[in-house]
């Protein structure tokens, strides 16, 4: 593999246009979100831009956040300082990779700075979007494995019945992927102790918490109960929050030993954080067995929580 197959990305290909041809370009993004692919379109990153300096944050995605970058070339797009300031993060980041990163898509044969003719364009202006995405999706290769987090994560939607509910779809989805970007800040070691204790938790307690006997998640996961709480503890800036309590339910208790681990998360959005990361887990890892599942976890890849990149599990 090359070092662009083996890096992850936030997204799969990001999109540089200019207004004008934003018609096309949405149409575009649309088909490609629709078969699991991860589109940088702004429309789509609303809330993520909100309150950013765009001029560094742009500069970020376009040199760094993924995979491909398409340009749509037009004579607009020559003239928008935005277009040019993108084109000139994606170039660079093209000059020092020296792989193909830029995809030149043309509406016209405007001259565009520093591309030169010599390399390999499509024509856009007697292509439709339906089309000129498929070439996008056989390029891009289908989702990635690793670090990935679907664009239309609807077995979450359907879990929470709201599929027909653009605002509840929107807010579970900016939760859910939340949780996801704390897993990616994650240790192995933390990743590992979050999977298992999500996994034979119980959660009679949903939406506020979920709760595990310490000894039982001992066991499983090899830590020391010091260590689990330890490294709970060092996750609070990642939205979780721990403590101990009697374990009142276990047969044979005696005495005041607080036994009982209560976790919950929130990233301080919604009340139910708690269970949409809980649903998050159990739907990314459906259709594996056990073995099959922890890998999956471990890689984040949440490919399971979309129809369009569900795979059953292969022995």
């Amino acid at each position: 593999m090359t070092d662009i197959e083996n890096k992850d990305y936030d997204y799969d290909v990001c999109f540089s246009f200019a207004g004008e041809d934003r018609e096309y370009v949405s149409s575009v993004a649309e088909v490609l979100r629709d078969q699991g692919i991860r589109v940088f379109y702004d429309e789509y990153e609303e809330v993520e831009l909100w309150g950013k300096d765009l001029y560094v944050h742009l500069d970020d995605v376009y040199k760094n956040a993924a995979r491909y970058c398409v340009l749509f070339i037009s004579d607009n797009y020559s003239k928008k300082l935005w277009t040019n300031h993108e084109r000139k993060s994606a170039q660079e980041r093209a000059f020092k990779e020296n792989t193909e990163y830029i995809l030149p898509a043309r509406f016209d044969d405007t001259p565009i700075p520093g591309l030169r003719d010599t390399v390999g364009y499509i024509d856009i202006s007697q292509k439709s979007p339906e089309d000129f995405s498929e070439l996008i999706i056989k390029k891009v290769g289908g989702h990635w494995k690793n670090n990935y987090f679907p664009p239309v994560p609807d077995s979450l939607y359907k879990s929470f019945n709201v599929e027909d509910d653009e605002d509840e779809k929107e807010e579970i989805y900016l939760v859910s992927h939340h949780f996801f970007l704390s897993l990616k800040r994650m240790s192995e070691d933390e990743k590992n102790l979050v999977f298992h204790f999500f996994n034979n938790a119980c959660p009679a307690e949903l939406p506020e918490n979920m709760h595990v006997n310490i000894d039982l998640l001992r066991r499983i996961t090899g830590f020391t109960p010091s260590r689990i709480l330890r490294l709970f503890s060092g996750m609070k800036s990642l939205g979780f929050e721990s403590f101990l309590r009697d374990d009142n339910e276990t047969e044979g208790h005696i005495g005041n030993e607080k036994e009982m681990l209560v976790v919950s998360w929130s990233d301080y959005t919604r009340e139910d954080s708690t269970k949409i990361a809980f649903a998050t887990l159990y739907y990314a890892q459906n259709g594996y067995c056990e073995t099959h599942a922890i890998e999956t976890l471990q890689r984040l890849d949440f490919s399971q929580l979309s129809k369009v990149t569900y795979e059953d599990d292969i022995h």
